[in-house]
Parts: C-alpha cells; structure tokens; sequence
C-alpha cells in the first residue's frame, strides 16, 4: 500500500459558491415557499443569480443532490442541452470559474419546449419562447447558421414543440425575414 489515504469531505453548495463569489448568498425561497430551495443569489436586486439544475422527466421537478446538499430543479433533455457544450469562463467576485455553455442551437429547440411544458405558468412560457425567437433570429441573422440540421437532430418531443409554436413563432419573427423564412422551411420540410 502507498500510504496515500483519500478522504471525501461533505460540502454544501452555499458555502462553496460564497466563497468562490466572495459575498454572502442567499437562497431564494420557491414557490411554493414549502419546496426547498434551488437557487441561491447574491445580495441587490440585480446580483448575481444561480440555478441548480439536474436531469429530470419533468420540466421543474425537485430532485435532492445529496453530494452538494442541496436541491436542484429537474429539466428534461438535460443531456441534450449539453451535447457538445463549450467551455467558458464567468468571473464572479474576483473568481474566474469554469463553467459549459449549453449548445446554442440546442437552446433555441429546448427554449421552445419549455415554452410548451410550462403551462401553469404562461409568463414563463412566454419568456421562453420570446428567448427561444430572439436566439434564432440572431444565429441565422448575424451568424447565417443553418438550424435545419439541429433540428433534425433534436429529439422528437422538442420537434413537436416547434410544430405546434409556429403560429407564436411567425408572430414573433414577423420583423425577421430570414428567420421567418428559415422556420416555414422547417414546418414545410
């Protein structure tokens, strides 16, 4: 034997990212206000907010982590989203910490399924596909990227979102020719 011994700490995620961030977080009540906490923020109305989020069968599901004891909320095609994610860097409170950046063609396509899933909360469910619009007028506006192929890709459930939010989706993409375009040619092929 090497006389190398390991030991596994527990931690919790609340110190461990008021330490990273160099401020105190604190968790941010859900609702209803009897469900544990998934998100911790920075102190101020504009500070820094974090979600945890974990793989799950349903769209905001709470799922206990117990390695961070903590909680995080559940999204479906949770693996989806970070297929060839890219790595990034956020600098927070002096910190630079590496964190993925989901797939953004990925995004726009599970954007518009949780536009779908969030049915007891329409606003929410706008925000999305609002977000879901604006993403995809600007990769093909500005970056000519051709979503067709993500989207032949996307699993089907996120392929009948985009079916079914085409009316939204035109309303939404009136401004934006091209995007228009490049959608009616997904609903028609």
């Amino acid at each position: 034997m090497s006389g190398l011994m390991s030991y596994v700490l527990p931690i919790t995620l609340e110190p461990v990212v008021a330490q990273t961030v160099g401020r105190y977080l604190r968790r941010i009540p859900d609702l209803p206000s009897h469900n544990p906490s998934t998100s911790v923020k920075l102190r101020g109305t504009d500070a820094l907010h974090v979600d945890i989020l974990a793989p799950g069968p349903r769209l905001g599901g709470i799922v206990e982590i117990p390695e961070l004891d903590w909680h995080a909320q559940t999204i479906p095609f949770y693996d989806y989203l970070l297929d060839d994610a890219h790595s990034a860097a956020m600098l927070a409170g002096g910190h630079c910490i590496p964190i993925k950046l989901p797939n953004v063609r990925h995004m726009v396509w599970h954007k518009l399924y949780s536009s779908m899933q969030r049915k007891s909360d329409p606003a929410k469910a706008e925000k999305d596909l609002i977000q879901a619009a604006t993403l995809a007028a600007i990769l093909i506006e500005q970056d000519s990227v051709d979503l067709k192929g993500s989207y032949c890709e996307a699993p089907q459930a996120l392929r009948e979102a985009t079916v079914s939010r085409m009316p939204r989706i035109r309303s939404l993409l009136s401004q934006h020719p091209q995007a228009l375009d490049a959608f009616d040619s997904l609903a028609s092929g």
